[in-house]
């Protein structure tokens, strides 16, 4: 068989977007061939110096399966340069530890201040800089030159054609916005400024207000024209919060995508979102199967899949708007997340826990603790300890809640404490917590719920998980068993609340409100910013109980 290849017959992959969108992360794409029970995945990854994709049409498949499918992840534009007056764009990128110019937009007077090796920056006042730099000379150097010089921004000539490089949020800012162009734009723009004045004009943002999760999908053929046109009757649309709760500013995320011949995403790395920060997400809504990670900071091993944070469930979403959803929303603390697929059992004669040392107040958001430095993990990790008791002895062999321990046959009441600490300087809320849980346990030949009572809280913080407005807030405490238990009956409350990390207490006057939820009325101190540190008691008629304490568990700003 001879198999030809010619780029020319190739079309390209358009994706359509209701917004200006580029690609950012990696682009990636795979064909899927299944005859009989043979099957072949065949896949391709690229990084964000990647804009076009273009694939070669073909005959309709008629036996067996076949689907070509490409993975998209796009947002505002960072950067767009173009000389004023002009439709010429210069193909900028900002580099890595730049400074970013104002969301706002600005245009700057260019002026030739020569190569690297011997810049001048003696007219840069107020102006950018264009500094040639055929030798890859260190940017860093003459950078902070300009900016001593005056030099409102610099703009770097590469080398090569190719003149990308990848923004990143985290580590200290360079002196003054700096800005790198491909050779062959950057000739062209210092031919025009040897000519007569030329400014350029700047736009674009880091924190896009939108960003559109795609699964381009042709089953069968690729046809002549593979477009994809993302809107609410193939997407779904899912206003997201991610929650601030230190200084970093910045998060790691992903939504990682794979389809239902995968068993798991590949070709999908780390990407940032800003903390304190609300945007729309687009999701392809299909057969596509999603599942979404949110670390609390950033990471360095950003080409690597992101290997921590708080995970959902995987699943599939139908199109139209959705609900919005928070991460790392107020109250962070441990519990057993709703609609677990481990719950934590009895089984024979062990208890099988698995329970999560953070959980947000969205449901089914969860996420162990941070095993601290090392590939892909987090700078530095958290501190988990635990302690489990049966009639009163300390069970040997227990460390964590996320274990097998063997216990003696015979019922016992057992009490289980949990605690935890962020020794993150980024974690600022929910830096520890403390939870006991209290229940009888015996033999159970298959695997059976424990009962342990969970809480669930509802606070109305904003992005940066504070409360607002005056002294008086309420907050909202419901009460649940795991699935699979009988609802808890004669269930009793009590919220204590501490305005000074826990040296005093002020119990909150509390009321029923719906089912097996309760509403707690707080007054905060005077002044105009304070934590609030919570403690939650619960107990039911089968002497369930569960004692839950988050110190510093949000804040109240006026």
């Amino acid at each position: 068989m001879t198999v030809t290849l010619d780029a020319r017959d190739t079309v390209p992959v358009e994706i359509r977007t209701p917004r200006p969108a580029e690609q950012r992360g990696i682009l990636s794409n795979q064909t899927y061939r299944e005859i009989g029970r043979r099957g072949l995945t065949q896949g391709t990854m690229f990084f964000d110096s990647a804009k076009r994709l273009y694939i070669s049409p073909t005959a309709r498949v008629t036996e067996g399966t076949f689907e070509f499918a490409s993975r998209w992840q796009l947002v505002a534009p960072i950067l767009k340069a173009k000389v004023k007056m002009t439709h010429v764009g210069l193909g900028a990128y900002y580099l890595p530890m730049s400074p970013l110019l104002p969301e706002s937009g600005e245009t700057l007077t260019a002026v030739d201040a020569g190569d690297a090796d011997k810049p001048d920056f003696t007219k840069a006042r107020g102006r950018i800089a264009v500094v040639n730099n055929p030798s890859g000379e260190n940017e860093k150097a003459f950078v902070e030159r300009a900016a001593k010089a005056g030099a409102r921004a610099v703009l770097v000539v590469h080398f090569d054609d190719n003149g990308w490089t990848r923004w990143q949020p985290m580590g200290e800012r360079w002196a003054v916005p700096t800005i790198r162009i491909g050779a062959s734009e950057g000739a062209g723009l210092l031919a025009r400024i040897a000519r007569a004045s030329t400014s350029v004009e700047f736009s674009g943002t880091a924190r896009s207000p939108y960003l559109y999760d795609v699964m381009q999908v042709a089953r069968q053929q690729v046809p002549r024209k593979v477009v994809h046109t993302v809107s609410a009757s193939n997407s779904a649309v899912v206003p997201t919060t991610y929650a601030d709760n230190g200084v970093s500013g910045w998060a790691a995320e992903q939504r990682f995508g794979w389809r239902p011949y995968q068993q798991t995403a590949w070709n999908q790395y780390t990407r940032f979102v800003p903390l304190g920060f609300a945007r729309t997400e687009y999701v392809s809504a299909d057969e596509t199967v999603w599942q979404h990670r949110v670390h609390h900071t950033t990471t360095f091993f950003v080409d690597e899949p992101l290997a921590h944070g708080m995970l959902d469930q995987p699943r599939t979403f139908r199109a139209g708007r959705l609900p919005g959803e928070t991460w790392q929303g107020a109250i962070v603390r441990p519990s057993i997340p709703v609609g677990t697929s481990t719950p934590t059992l009895r089984e024979g004669n062990l208890l099988r826990l698995r329970i999560p040392e953070f959980t947000d107040s969205q449901p089914g958001h969860w996420s162990r603790r941070s095993a601290g430095e090392g590939l892909g993990e987090a700078p530095q990790g958290d501190v988990v300890s635990a302690d489990l008791y049966r009639d009163g002895e300390k069970v040997a062999g227990v460390s964590s809640a996320w274990q097998d321990i063997s216990v003696p046959d015979a019922p016992a009441r057992y009490r289980l404490d949990l605690s935890t600490a962020r020794e993150s300087q980024d974690w600022k809320a929910g830096v520890a917590t403390r939870t006991s849980w209290s229940f009888r346990s015996g033999h159970s030949k298959e695997g059976t719920p424990l009962p342990l009572l969970q809480l669930d809280y509802d606070v109305p913080v904003d992005a940066r998980n504070a409360v607002g407005g005056g002294r008086s807030h309420r907050i909202e405490v419901k009460v649940r068993a795991q699935k699979g238990l009988a609802t808890p009956r004669g269930v009793k409350l009590r919220v204590e609340a501490s305005y000074d990390d826990g040296r005093t207490w002020t119990t909150a006057r509390t009321t029923a409100h719906g089912h097996l939820g309760f509403r707690a009325s707080l007054t905060t101190p005077a002044q105009r910013r304070t934590w609030v540190t919570l403690r939650v008691t619960v107990r039911d008629s089968a002497g369930n109980t569960v004692r839950q304490t988050v110190q510093r568990a949000y804040a109240v700003h006026r």
